[in-house]
């Protein structure tokens, strides 16, 4: 029993952690909805929010260079005001539902912020530069290089959230971003049941948003959403950040084709705004994610190009407002990452080194990782069949939100397939490295086309026929039950292994002096021990490197380290027959060893760990 409370309850930090996080995105809601005005959409404050915030960190960070601590104070007075004017206008400041959402989702709340950093691209990014961060108060350059992160060139809006809640709670919060996540999802199916509403014929501002219509929002978001992978979801990880803002951009341009449609100028223009502003967000998000904004704003202008029941020189005329905020951000990152930054980005290789005679493989590759996906296939060929009817027959509103869904999915997945080619290694390109994991961006654009389609399926062929009140009761059940049936699976940062790592790595930076150049050995991992050692010493000594694995000639390498006169200490994870011997000590291989080199040359124990059994 008390192991598995383990999965909910582990430190009072806890409480810290959930109440910074609440802080901070109640702040952003509170910017967005003062500057959003009476007419706005009420279900995306946040993100409009965190996107004028993210405009405040980046220009005065880049050209100003005012420390991000008094950009945080500047922004926690903005929200302040915010609050007060949005309360003094409408008399509330949160959407219809919140609250319902909020204590359904308290358990999962919960047991997130126990949890603790586990994946690789967590140890070397997304974890170590919002810790960069927090320690210098500023953006990377060549005066202040963030040593031990490896994409310091990708967009900062993601960072600029953890940041902000560790320094609300006086230190790194490696739970952050994985609340942050699922604050995003929750809110995000807020905006899921403003479509169900419009589907089913219900007008949004008038309906209640009942607990049975906030859990089933909520379940769409989580357990019924085909992209929803906890390694992802649960990590500080950007993915489901830019899968939220990519699908919210896109209902967005769906209203604003709906609105103009409708003749409702105004309407229409403070979309348009919006829309502007997530966009700015999402481009702000990831290197890849410019391209999910290029395409959203290039479908929403081909299928107001086709539908004749939209105006297209007002369309034209909004056009400035979708754009101009991205490329305002953009630019200014850009300008960054040329004046200050050598490295950081996935680089682009001449045009003839591009993999062109792999694209057969790379196809079929591509398609062996989304067969594997099964429910995310069939939702993928419903949109994308459905959005192929919509554009060429362009009569419905849903026929608008198909299309917009099938341009931007499969323009993205083209654009991936370039990525294969220009960008990427041929061993990831041959194995189509991340695919899902890139797929995961457009979960937003496919749960929002599965909310609306299901619900017109429900207006035409089951409503008045199935007596839907009776089951009311099962989609609250089923999403306060789900953390607790799913803890085990859910708390993926326990397993028994990334634990030692972790372990492991905190004590040999405990023990680490500041000369110490540590290369990691570890020739049965995959290389993760490494990168949660680098993390763990932070800049308290020198990493030297490791063998893994994927190292040729294991044996070679770790020799050559040995009689490398600056190579002064080891961290043993596993062994090979002959490592002990070069060693000159007998080493059981159940234990993890830190070694330091003596005056002699000797190699002589400071430390050591048991391993899990069976690893």
């Amino acid at each position: 029993m008390e192991n598995y409370l383990g999965y909910f309850l582990e430190s009072g930090d806890q409480v810290v952690a959930l109440a910074a996080a609440a802080v901070v995105w109640l702040g952003f809601t509170a910017i967005g909805a003062a500057v959003g005005g009476r007419r706005r959409l009420g279900e995306i404050d946040h993100l409009v929010g965190w996107s004028l915030v993210s405009f405040g960190f980046s220009f005065a960070g880049v050209f100003l260079r005012i420390p991000f601590t008094w950009l945080a104070a500047a922004a926690g007075f903005a929200a302040a005001v915010g609050a007060f004017m949005a309360w003094r206008r409408d008399r509330r400041l949160l959407p219809d539902g919140i609250g319902r959402i909020a204590l359904l989702g308290l358990p999962f709340l919960i047991m997130v912020s126990a949890v603790q950093g586990s994946q690789w691209d967590e140890f070397t990014d997304w974890l170590v530069i919002p810790r960069y961060l927090l320690e210098t108060d500023a953006f990377p350059s060549r005066d202040n290089p963030f040593s031990k992160a490896v994409f310091t060139g990708y967009p900062y809006s993601w960072h600029f959230v953890s940041y902000l809640v560790g320094r609300l709670a006086g230190g790194l919060i490696e739970s952050a971003g994985a609340l942050s996540n699922v604050i995003l999802l929750f809110a995000y199916g807020l905006l899921m049941v403003r479509l169900m509403l419009t589907a089913a014929g219900r007008h949004p501002e008038a309906e209640p948003v009942r607990w049975s219509l906030a859990a089933l929002a909520m379940l769409l978001v989580t357990l019924l959403n085909p992209t929803f992978a906890q390694k992802i979801v649960l990590t500080a990880y950007a993915e489901t950040a830019s899968a939220v803002a990519a699908g919210s951009a896109l209902v967005l341009g769906w209203m604003v084709l709906e609105a103009l449609a409708a003749r409702e100028y105004d309407r229409a223009r403070t979309l348009a705004w919006s829309m502007g502003l997530v966009l700015a967000l999402l481009a702000n998000l990831k290197q890849a994610t410019l391209v999910l904004v290029v395409l959203i704003v290039l479908a929403t202008a081909f299928v107001a190009l086709r539908d004749r029941a939209v105006p297209l020189k007002r369309f034209v005329r909004l056009l400035g407002a979708m754009v101009l905020p991205t490329v305002a951000i953009y630019l200014a990152w850009r300008y960054h990452v040329a004046t200050e930054l050598t490295r950081g980005e996935m680089p682009l290789r001449p045009p003839g080194e591009w993999f062109i005679a792999l694209i057969p493989q790379i196809l079929a590759k591509m398609a062996i990782v989304l067969a594997k996906k099964g429910a995310y296939l069939a939702l993928a060929l419903a949109v994308i069949g459905f959005g192929v009817v919509g554009f060429w027959r362009a009569r419905t509103s849903f026929d608008r939100l198909a299309a917009l869904a099938a341009l931007v999915m499969l323009g993205y997945n083209a654009f991936l397939l370039f990525a294969y080619l220009a960008s990427f290694s041929k061993f990831d390109a041959l194995r189509a490295a991340s695919y899902w994991r890139y797929n995961m961006h457009l979960g937003g654009v496919v749960v929002a086309f599965a909310a609306y389609g299901g619900a017109l399926l429900w207006r035409r062929w089951l409503s008045g026929r199935v007596r839907i009140a009776r089951l009311a009761w099962l989609p609250v059940v089923l999403i306060i039950a789900a953390p607790f049936v799913f803890a085990p699976k859910l708390r993926f940062d326990r397993e028994p292994m990334t634990r030692n790592f972790r372990v492991v790595g905190a004590a040999v930076a405990a023990l680490a002096k500041p000369g110490d150049r540590i290369f990691n050995v570890d020739p049965h991992g995959s290389g993760e021990s490494s990168a949660a050692l680098t993390y763990e010493l932070g800049e308290r000594a020198g990493y030297a490197g490791q063998v893994s694995a994927f190292t040729r000639q294991a044996s070679k390498a770790f020799r050559k380290a040995l009689a490398n006169p600056r190579t002064n200490a080891l961290v043993l994870h596993t062994q090979l027959p002959d490592f002990a011997t070069a060693l000159g000590l007998t080493l059981p291989a159940d234990r993890t060893y830190f070694l330091r080199r003596q005056a002699d040359g000797a190699w002589r124990v400071v430390g050591s760990w048991p391993r899990p059994k069976g690893k």
